[in-house]
């Protein structure tokens, strides 16, 4: 994504220890309107333009340079500020300009705030100016440095933003590595552990995180890497970026031509980091993301799915978050990604409902967005017949949010549980912890009288336990129906290996158990038919009734699924979208029989 910044003046209300931006007095050649206006000129078409300082509000003409910038091209147009000289007024001029996107200073909370800054009395007046900002329809992202005085405080921070109910977009952390204060500056293993600390409470706080791309800690220090990949936004051709360099460990990084390396003010303190390169292809697509964040974001934010009724594919699903408290392997959602604005996210709901379609509210995990009630009720309002919510129920164990939900209009509970016991589901959903909390969700949903469907994905580290899944699922739950779905390279986000994925031949016979077992306790079983089902060649025979007859439209699927050469006979051809290509590509195509041959036995 092209991104330009804008320095709109240098001096500034505030007096960070850490900041080397801020100058006594201002540089009138710099300051100069016409200055300014000739570097938004050279900014021309930039997809983000960012207006910073110094403190961008100290100027009065701030809302004509932003109408500048917007008439000379920019996609989008974002402030950075500390806020503590904004209120309603001039939030109103600002938005009228044509600001969407406002990125405010928030180097703690209350006191630390203003030890900070260093600016007695301001904290009121950020919070203030914040508020201000929201309310006139300006979106809010806070940035944090991860700065010596700040990082004890730092994972109070998240919890402290939630109760604020201040709508915060994202939370960005920097790592600043120069400036006048050298002792606030953290070493890199110090930065790498405040980060992974911060991102925790995050979590925690379903507060959507990233990385600063001009101060961001590098991968390469982080212990656990893939789970903290959705912190960063690294590009094909990324790697060369003015106040970088790399070390010598960098040449062997399967991340080298997208990772710019180290700040240079780090390694200029710290000259040889302990770093471990990326060696994985599977992390390296989990750190790679597309040019342009806005674009995939609204390509991703409606999904559609096939209505076996008919067998065409419509929009159903509106993923009205992508950040998720679990960390599954296997997830296809790009949950690196922030949430869609809020609008865009009430017209994607209120275009399926006011059809009369089912609306599938999804994620990432869609519990973590504060105005999920608010979704579930205008989708209800809008005539969807159907509210489907699809999570991981993690937080439906807090009560009494499956009882409101089910009160705003939600009438079915989608809920993903992979395993039977803790040590099988919390490896799996790389969430020590949550198995339990989940069991509890669960326990809540069905108590609500909602439909209650529990998606189970067989993959490597669980398939071999479905049988046992079975006999939990029914003996606890056994009025719901347990969805069946299969790991798959359904995009470059999942890894295309073995270790996760694997063959049917392996998996039929725990598949044919557990079946013959859900069949003896009359437990419902669903999702055989489904894109993320199986071939309908290697459905048991005893299952075969439930596949439908309805000819699937002749696209539906085709880019990602492939009928080879042996389908051509198959009786059941027109209505099976057949094998994944990744599929193939990990084990080709050999197990599968037509349907008029002899069935494999299970």
């Amino acid at each position: 994504m092209r991104t330009l910044r804008v320095i709109t003046n240098q001096t500034c209300n505030q007096n960070c220890a850490f900041c080397d931006a801020r100058r006594p007095a201002e540089d009138p050649e710099l300051v100069a309107r016409s200055r300014v206006l000739a570097r938004l000129v050279e900014a021309r078409g930039a997809q983000t333009l960012v207006l910073t300082g110094g403190e961008p509000t100290l100027r009065r003409d701030l809302p004509s340079l932003v109408r500048a910038a917007r008439e000379l091209g920019a996609g989008r147009v974002v402030l950075e500020t500390n806020a503590t000289l904004i209120d309603a007024g001039r939030a109103a001029r600002l938005r009228e300009a044509g600001l969407g996107l406002a990125r405010v200073h928030l180097p703690g909370w209350a006191s630390v705030y203003e030890s900070v800054t260093r600016d007695p009395g301001s904290f009121p007046a950020a919070l203030a100016g914040m508020r201000a900002l929201t309310e006139g329809g300006i979106e809010l992202e806070v940035a944090t440095p991860l700065v010596r005085r700040v990082a004890p405080q730092i994972a109070s921070l998240p919890q402290q933003l939630a109760e604020s109910a201040l709508p915060v977009r994202q939370w960005i952390l920097c790592w600043p590595t120069s400036g006048p204060a050298p002792g606030e500056l953290l070493d890199p293993e110090t930065a790498a552990a405040t980060l992974i600390a911060a991102e925790a409470a995050a979590r925690r706080a379903g507060l959507r995180t990233s990385l600063a791309e001009d101060a961001a800690v590098p991968p390469c220090l982080l212990p656990a890497p893939g789970r903290l990949a959705h912190l960063f936004r690294l590009t094909p051709g990324g790697s060369e970026r003015p106040g970088f360099r790399r070390v010598a460990a960098c040449d062997a990084c399967r991340l080298r031509d997208r990772c710019p390396g180290f700040p240079s003010g780090a390694l200029d303190r710290h000259p040889e980091p302990r770093v471990d390169p990326i060696a994985s292809d599977a992390l390296r697509r989990r750190f790679s993301t597309p040019t342009d964040i806005d674009a995939q974001v609204a390509a991703e934010l409606v999904q559609d799915e096939v209505e076996r009724s008919t067998g065409e594919s419509q929009p159903r699903i509106v993923r009205i978050n992508f950040a998720c408290n679990q960390a599954c392997a296997f997830c296809f959602v790009s949950t690196h990604l922030p949430a869609a604005p809020t609008r865009a996210i009430e017209t994607a709901i209120s275009d399926i409902a006011s059809k009369g379609r089912p609306v599938i509210l999804s994620g990432g995990e869609p519990t973590l967005n504060p105005r999920l009630v608010d979704f579930v009720r205008l989708a209800k309002n809008r005539g969807a017949p159907v509210i489907d919510l699809q999570t991981n129920a993690v937080r439906l164990a807090e009560p009494p949010l499956a009882d409101t939900l089910v009160a705003a209009g939600v009438t079915h509970f989608f809920i993903s549980l992979h395993g039977p016991t803790a040590a099988i589901s919390d490896a799996i959903t790389g969430a020590p912890g949550t198995f339990e909390r989940t069991v509890l969700g669960i326990d809540r949903a069905v108590a609500t009288g909602a439909m209650v469907r529990l998606n189970f994905v067989f993959c490597r580290q669980n398939f071999a336990a479905f049988p046992d899944h079975v006999d939990f699922v029914a003996r606890r739950w056994p009025t719901v129906e347990l969805v069946l779905s299969f790991v798959a390279r359904s995009s470059d986000v999942v890894p295309a290996s073995r270790e996760l994925i694997p063959s049917y031949s392996e998996m039929l016979p725990a598949l044919a158990e557990g079946l013959r077992r859900a069949e003896v306790k009359e437990l419902s079983i669903g999702g055989l038919d489904t894109m993320c089902g199986i071939p309908a060649c290697l459905i048991p025979e005893s299952l075969s009734h439930l596949w439908p007859s309805v000819t699937l439209a002749p696209d539906v699927g085709r880019g990602e699924f492939v009928q080879p050469e042996i389908c051509a006979g198959c009786e059941r051809r027109d209505t099976c979208f057949g094998v994944r290509r990744g599929y193939v590509d990990l084990y080709g195509a050999c197990e599968l029989r037509p349907i008029h041959a002899a069935r494999p036995e299970l």
